[in-house]
């Protein structure tokens, strides 16, 4: 709840009276959705609120059922960074600083006693965004610490600390026999210690008999996760688990498992054995190589991958693909891909690797692909690769996300794929590409996939963010219709074009090779 600086209750920074307070079966403690909203700065009332939430917990001697104390801008902009070695929101907190260790303990301690539902809290880092936020806060000397709230009652828990460094007291046999679903994250973790091997142990299918869902999300220092889960558990998610090079996961009854951003999985050293015989969905960029993929039953069982990471090209004797490949040839019964791409910038005698390396994937009937070839490669002749080796696709998204025309590179194998290059997708239905800036290798994409598609039923265009079309689009078959959209999954103000065949519009008798789209 929003702090109401006129004292409308007697803890001052509360709108609760006393009543609510002792008596209410649910407490929601919560600063304004930014730092500045309606042109008032609230850094002051969220300062307020720190001692307000202390006030009230310390009259509240009643469980309740649900808890909730949120320290962190509620708003969509505030969106959190992570980088190596710490992370930052981008809006600013000013009363992060007040939140010390003693505030974590209590309301960690008031949760784990008090919260028989739910309990949520969380609270922003002490550096915010910038090197001067991060070298003053080191220069100060601020740390936090905090111990993982152990409760027998509480079915989900939510815990965001603010880098805090926790400690993870030992838990015996069903120290957690109501927990469903947890989310902790921002925190840190010796590695190697004591709380690193407890934290395994108490996600465990002996302490946490009933979890359905986990999520471990930016905890630094955390190098292994052995888990054996309950057969409950049927979603997992790790992260930005930056340290993490060894996961053993054991969870029979797993659906859904995510690991993103963990990015020392892909070192040399990375070891990992997986055994989710009734896994559906696996969305992974940070798959170790298949000489350290000890085990993986569950491979054959995925339906959908999503968030693959492929490298478009890479110097020779790289294996920088190979687990992502592996994932690619073993999850053969997958028919809904997503993937990233990217290409390396060092050096001109990179190896293109789509053409050679990536298998058929004859089952797949919708492909994702974000583009982010930079300046250095030509990203219409892998799509078209891509596209093709997808034979049975229906539905296409593309989201390119670099401004390249042509290959830079002085020996690259992108050269001279242009003039023969062809794509066929006898089955595509639906197709959208999503960045389009109407260069000629742009139109030539469009082109290609018009062509090569004969059951098309319609194609979007979503022009890049501040781009106007004034350019030729290809029509083969159809015509195009301009639209504009205030709103974008991605983009504040876009326009959009549309194609569609010819059969939906004869009535209109409108058949043209190719339409002049001018700026509206």
């Amino acid at each position: 709840m929003k702090p109401d600086m006129e004292g409308a209750g007697p803890i001052a920074g509360l709108d609760y009276d006393d009543d609510h307070v002792l008596r209410s079966p649910v407490l929601r403690f919560a600063v304004a959705g930014t730092p500045f909203s309606g042109g008032v700065d609230h850094t002051e009332e969220s300062r307020q609120l720190i001692a307000a939430v202390d006030a009230a917990l310390a009259r509240r001697a009643a469980d309740v059922e649900a808890l909730e104390i949120n320290f962190v801008h509620s708003s969509g902009y505030n969106r959190y960074v992570s980088l190596t070695s710490r992370g930052f929101y981008a809006l600013p907190h000013g009363h992060a600083v007040d939140i010390t260790s003693a505030h974590l303990d209590a309301w960690l301690r008031f949760g784990e006693r008090h919260a028989a539902r739910s309990f949520t809290l969380a609270v922003p880092m002490l550096s915010g965004p910038g090197r001067k936020a991060a070298a003053a806060a080191a220069a100060a000397g601020m740390k936090r610490l905090a111990e993982f709230p152990a409760s027998a009652r509480t079915e989900t828990m939510s815990l965001s600390l603010g880098e805090a460094s926790l400690t993870v007291p030992a838990a015996g046999a069903g120290a957690f026999r109501a927990l469903g679903d947890l989310l902790l994250g921002q925190v840190r973790i010796e590695p190697g210690s004591a709380d690193e091997r407890n934290l395994s142990h108490l996600l465990s299918s002996s302490c946490c008999p009933q979890l359905r869902r986990l999520r471990l999300v930016h905890i630094t220092g955390l190098a292994a996760l052995r888990l054996g889960a309950a057969a409950t558990l049927e979603e997992l998610r790790l992260d930005h688990l930056g340290d993490m090079a060894l996961l053993e996961l054991d969870a029979p009854g797993l659906r859904e498992l995510h690991v993103t951003d963990c990015f020392m999985m892909v070192s040399k050293g990375a070891t990992a054995a997986i055994s989710a015989p009734r896994l559906e969905t696996l969305a992974c960029d940070s798959m170790c190589h298949p000489d350290r993929l000890l085990q993986f039953d569950g491979a054959a069982t995925v339906r959908r991958l999503e968030k693959i990471f492929l490298w478009s090209h890479v110097l020779p004797g790289r294996c920088c693909n190979a687990g992502a490949l592996w994932l690619l040839q073993h999850c053969t019964a997958a028919d809904s891909l997503s993937l990233e791409m990217s290409s390396a910038m060092e050096g001109d005698d990179t190896e293109e690797m789509v053409r050679t390396s990536v298998p058929q994937l004859p089952s797949i009937t919708s492909l994702t692909i974000d583009v982010n070839l930079g300046r250095w490669h030509n990203f219409k002749a892998f799509i078209a690769e891509l596209i093709t080796k997808c034979s049975r696709v229906e539905h296409l998204s593309i989201d390119i996300q670099c401004a390249n025309n042509a290959c830079l590179k002085a020996q690259c194998s992108c050269k001279g794929k242009d003039d023969d290059q062809k794509i066929s997708v006898e089955h595509l239905r639906e197709a959208k590409i999503t960045g389009f800036r109407g260069s000629k290798y742009h139109q030539s994409l469009v082109g290609l996939m018009i062509a090569g598609a004969p059951a098309l039923e319609r194609m979007t265009l979503e022009l890049d963010i501040g781009m106007e079309l004034n350019c030729s689009l290809p029509c083969d078959r159809g015509h195009w219709t301009p639209c504009v959209t205030e709103h974008s999954s991605k983009r504040s103000r876009t326009t959009l074009y549309e194609w569609t065949p010819d059969k939906k519009r004869n009535e209109e008798g409108e058949r043209s090779d190719d339409l002049i789209l001018s700026r509206f």
